[in-house]
């Protein structure tokens, strides 16, 4: 092994810069590798929800993002098909922000805490080491292997390392595929809002992020993306024939200078938390649907939660066995109930009749309800 680290993050996402510059404002050793060279365009809905604040404060990076100039998204509307759409109120005003920006900005704080960071760097394989773990990696300059004490899985909803792991049921349920494109034109007519729509086989939403751009990102499961034909244009022709709304919004405006980027499989589903020790945070411990808007609010606060654990750990507070259990049990109770609300809002969006049946008779009082459970439970 070239190098032995206290800690090992797994990605450089919310989660894993979150996870990475906690531990090391605690001078503690921690390496962050990422497969990709940030910045980067990233399949997101760019939603950061008031959820998140909390995180940002601890982090102490709230400044900067305000900075960055962000949207500031205070209310919603729902279009589903069938009734009219429904409008509602978000308890704090949420920011409309890029994961081209977000990313960025957090790897670098990490760095600047005292992490080091490999860039275009994938990790092969994680084996049980006599000093914790061996990490193998992959990267420009050639493959390595460095140990840890601790490594935290902030990889996303799906990699190759999950077949490694005891997750190959994923791929025996439901597939999804997500899409995102950003649009220009006159966007005034969205400021402050994000808009949601339902159509046959999947949803999306519409917002704007940083500089007035439009922004579109949604999934689609996958036998309904090939019934469309497999192009991305041909989904959204499908969802703009489906939902007139999502047309309307649309024709005012024009793709932008980038193209479409799809990601795929998408699995909604929660995961174990801990697995052959490894802490899981963001995507890596569950895919909350992304209508929830608290996808990056739970991955910055999971990275925060498993790097306090570790060091706790680390520190003696907690004995060093008892760390994966511990952190297991505050995630369940911090994040656990959000995938039973998630699921059951899921089946109204992507069903046309229990959509509209439910915005007819409930409308606004159950999003304001799933808004709340969906929200994080502080620590």
């Amino acid at each position: 092994m070239s190098q032995l680290y206290e800690a090992v993050v797994i990605g450089a996402g919310p989660a894993g810069s979150a996870a990475a510059t906690i531990l090391a404002r605690h001078s503690r050793s921690v390496l962050l590798i990422e497969k990709d060279r940030l910045p980067r365009a990233k399949v997101c809905g760019q939603f950061l929800s008031s959820s998140a604040l909390a995180s940002l404060d601890r982090l102490g990076i709230r400044a900067a993002i305000e900075a960055l100039r962000p949207e500031s998204i205070a209310h919603g509307r729902i279009h589903v098909l069938g009734c009219r759409p429904v409008a509602f109120d978000l308890p704090e005003p949420s920011f409309g922000l890029s994961r081209y920006a977000l990313d960025d900005l957090m790897a670098r704080r990490a760095e600047a805490a005292g992490a080091d960071i490999r860039f275009e760097t994938r990790v092969v394989s994680i084996e049980r080491g006599p000093q914790g773990f061996v990490i193998h990696q992959s990267g420009s300059t050639g493959d390595t292997a460095v140990g840890a004490r601790a490594v935290i899985g902030a990889w996303g909803r799906w990699d190759g390392l999950d077949r490694s792991l005891t997750r190959r049921f994923l791929l025996r349920r439901d597939r999804f595929l997500g899409w995102s494109r950003d649009y220009s034109g006159d966007t005034s007519f969205l400021t402050g809002l994000v808009q949601l729509y339902a159509f046959p086989g999947g949803y999306c939403g519409l917002s704007r992020i940083e500089g007035g751009v439009a922004h579109l990102a949604g999934v689609i499961s996958e036998k309904t993306r090939a019934q469309c034909g497999g192009s991305w244009e041909n989904v959204v022709a499908h969802a703009r024939a489906s939902n007139p709304d999502l047309d309307t919004d649309l024709v005012r405006l024009y793709p932008g200078s980038f193209g479409f980027l799809g990601t795929g499989p998408v699995f909604f589903t929660r995961k174990p938390p801990v697995e052959d020790g490894i802490l899981m945070t963001g995507d890596a411990a569950g895919f909350l649907d992304p209508f929830s808007g608290e996808g990056q609010s739970m991955a910055m606060a999971s990275g925060i939660l498993a790097a306090e654990t570790i060091e706790r750990g680390l520190a003696g507070e907690l004995k060093w066995a008892r760390v994966p259990r511990s952190y297991a049990t505050a995630w369940n109770a911090r994040f656990g109930r959000r995938f039973a609300w998630s699921r059951v809002l899921r089946q109204a969006m992507l069903s046309p009749l229990v959509g509209s049946v439910t915005a007819r008779l409930a409308g606004e009082r159950v999003i304001r309800a799933a808004l709340q459970a969906l929200a994080p439970r502080q620590a």
